[in-house]
């Protein structure tokens, strides 16, 4: 065989290679609505997914298995609704491992993420009971001197 056909296999090769790593570690499906993102997180296929919901717009991919878990990216990216101080936390991240099989959005149960977003939800969820606590003070001491029926 020649060095110019050598070079030239060598090169499809190289290409062939690169593409096989790109599509087995980088390539992930970018969905456009919710049933794709569902059925893909339901196999934890990769896949990327934007949800404009009534109160934030959340974005998540799927990064795949790992220790009989379903890795997934969750990003905030807006709060469309709510309150000045939690605006704070937008495009904050976590990830969040999911059973395999299960098909709901990650922030549904915060338990199963870790991250700065999973850490400032709970902050926030904290000072708003530590809120709720002080302007109802009375009411709450009232509630816990009753006595047992």
């Amino acid at each position: 065989m020649k060095s110019g056909a050598r070079l030239i296999l060598f090169i499809g090769f190289v290409i062939v290679l690169a593409l096989a790593i790109y599509f087995t570690f980088f390539y992930a499906t970018k969905c456009s609505n919710y049933e794709c993102f569902n059925s893909r997180l339901q196999k934890c296929s990769k896949a990327s997914f934007q949800y404009e919901g009534q109160d934030a717009t959340w974005y998540y991919k799927i990064l795949g298995k790992g220790n009989g878990k379903c890795k997934v990216y969750t990003e905030l990216r807006q709060i469309k609704k709510g309150q000045v101080d939690i605006e704070k936390i937008q495009g904050q991240s976590m990830n969040c491992f999911l059973p395999l099989g299960v098909t709901d959005f990650p922030e549904k149960d915060i338990s199963r993420c870790h991250g700065l977003l999973k850490e400032s939800l709970q902050d926030t969820i904290i000072q708003k009971l530590h809120s709720y606590i002080l302007n109802n003070i009375g009411q709450i001491n009232e509630e816990l001197n009753k006595p047992a029926i």
